[in-house]
């Protein structure tokens, strides 16, 4: 009952938290009202892959149609590609496609793009169910420190302003710890492990339909499902080696997936193999002038024949990316989620108790920082915090709750967490309320422009938010400070109940 109750404890705040702060105007605006006024910062379309994805989810909702016209494909610009005549945005279709039936719910309350973006929130409101049960049912934390591992990561660090706003990093996160928490059930057998291995399958395959990346992300998640169906037992005279068939017959679910991404790509960039962000670039096309020339299609076919997406992860650019994720002033982590180096002494501590589920949440970790670290653009081209990092910060957030929980000192250690999280939900509620159009330190130098949250905060002394119900209810009535500081007081009262008080309401039982 009492984890009822905490699931229910999840879905009210974080609910009401990403409400207050999710971008958005009344209405469906279009390509011309996009272009001319709501594609700066602090407006709902700020950057191109918000732009993008909304393109698409009003083509398909409106027109009937996966293609851009002209004037979306300039709205969307730069991040456009063009080919046989049609323009596409270069972001993998998977969100455009699973938001649109909440554009269609929106549009009966006039609110079609809020409801767009609310698709993200509302995927992100599962992950954290899902976070919080891994923290209880795989590591056994007690109810308290399990959630705080999930408003440690949701609003104590940057990803809040990525859960409010039309990005892929949440719906990633979903599949990541659904897919982890479906594999951990299906290890565990049943009648109704067979689910579990469909399950895995459908959050792979559409994991890849929503980021190209996540084929790369979710491996440990699929090796821990392939040595999940191994089961080992040992005898007198050796072990016995039991093969689990339905990993393998469960992989025609993937299949369909894929041949249904494989079809989108054959329909629309002529090659079923061909990915939206491997078609040639209009920016490339209007730069050198390819419309004008005669041959003008051998032109483009030319310039798709030569994209390569691969060619942009290089080992070579490990440590300098590696650093910029960490502990750069523009997009360091430690300097936005301080609060995560704990997970690493959650790490240590249970170094020497590893199990096949912790290995594979450090795997993940893994990848994620080495993927990104040999990305050329580890900034995320201008964006609020290292927006590449959201599924490490919420698997660390697992281990801060396992330090925190564990050993001596739990009051001081509390009372330290309270203080990090004061910090990083101030900053991480700065971003969420003003704007992620942040330049990195490279650009900003360059352009004589601030960088990191204090670029925020002349949006935030100006009064300028990119929040919905702000600028449209309460504008009148509060100030923004006024406004960030009501949200941020509820926001510290919840994590001391938390901390402080849910504690004492915990049996010993039920902490285990």
């Amino acid at each position: 009952m009492k984890n009822k109750l905490a699931i229910l404890f999840i879905i009210l705040v974080s609910a009401s938290l990403y409400a207050f702060t999710i971008r958005g105007v009344l209405g469906s605006p279009d390509a011309s009202l996009i272009k001319n006024n709501l594609d700066q910062a602090t407006k709902p379309f700020e950057l191109s892959p918000e732009r993008g994805r909304y393109a698409h989810v009003f083509a398909m909702a409106e027109m009937g149609q996966y293609n851009l016209t002209q004037e979306w494909a300039n709205a969307v610009y730069p991040d456009v590609g063009y080919i046989d005549g049609k323009f596409y945005s270069f972001f993998a279709p998977g969100i455009s496609y699973l938001s649109t039936p909440f554009y269609l719910i929106g549009r009966e309350f006039n609110m079609e793009q809020v409801f767009t973006f609310g698709f993200v929130s509302f995927i992100s409101i599962l992950a954290l169910i899902f976070l919080y049960k891994i923290a209880r049912e795989i590591f056994n934390l007690p109810i308290w420190v399990s959630l705080f591992a999930v408003l440690a990561f949701a609003f104590g660090s940057t990803a809040w302003s990525y859960a409010i706003t039309l990005y892929q990093h949440h719906v990633t996160l979903f599949f990541i710890v659904s897919s982890f928490y479906a594999v951990w059930k299906y290890r565990a057998g049943g009648a109704a492990s067979i689910f579990w291995a469909i399950y895995v399958w459908v959050a792979y395959g559409l994991a890849l339909f929503i980021d190209y990346p996540n084929a790369i992300l979710l491996l440990p998640i699929m090796f821990y499902f392939l040595i999940s169906s191994f089961n080992v037992e040992r005898l007198a005279t050796g072990y016995n080696i039991k093969f689990r068939l339905p990993i393998l017959y469960t992989f025609v679910v993937f299949l369909l997936l894929a041949g249904f991404h494989g079809y989108h790509n054959q329909q629309y960039f002529g090659d079923w193999k061909t990915v939206s962000g491997g078609i040639p670039g209009y920016k490339t096309i209007l730069e050198r002038d390819i419309f004008a020339q005669e041959d003008a299609e051998e032109e483009v076919a030319q310039l798709a024949s030569q994209k390569s997406i691969v060619g942009f992860f290089k080992e070579t650019n490990v440590p300098r990316s590696f650093y910029t994720l960490t502990v750069s002033p523009d997009r360091g982590v430690l300097l936005y989620v301080p609060i995560l180096l704990f997970g690493l002494l959650g790490i240590y501590r249970i170094r020497k108790m590893l199990t096949t589920e912790t290995a594979t949440l450090l795997g993940l970790v893994g990848i994620n920082f080495f993927l990104y670290s040999s990305w050329g653009d580890p900034w995320g081209g201008w964006a609020y915090g290292p927006r590449y990092l959201i599924p490490s910060m919420a698997i660390l957030s697992l281990f801060v709750a396992i330090w925190l929980s564990a050993g001596r000192g739990v009051l001081f250690k509390k009372f330290l967490a309270f203080v990090l999280f004061a910090y990083g939900s101030a900053i991480a509620l700065l971003g969420a309320l003003t704007t992620n159009a942040v330049p990195p330190k490279i650009e900003a130098d360059f352009l004589g422009l601030k960088y990191n949250f204090l670029y925020n905060l002349d949006f935030f002394n100006a009064g300028k938010s990119g929040s919905f119900l702000y600028n449209t209810y309460f504008f009148k009535a509060l100030s923004l400070q006024e406004y960030f500081l009501l949200i941020y007081m509820a926001l510290l009262i919840v994590i001391t109940i938390v901390l402080f008080i849910a504690p004492l309401f915990e049996t010993k039982h039920e902490s285990r």
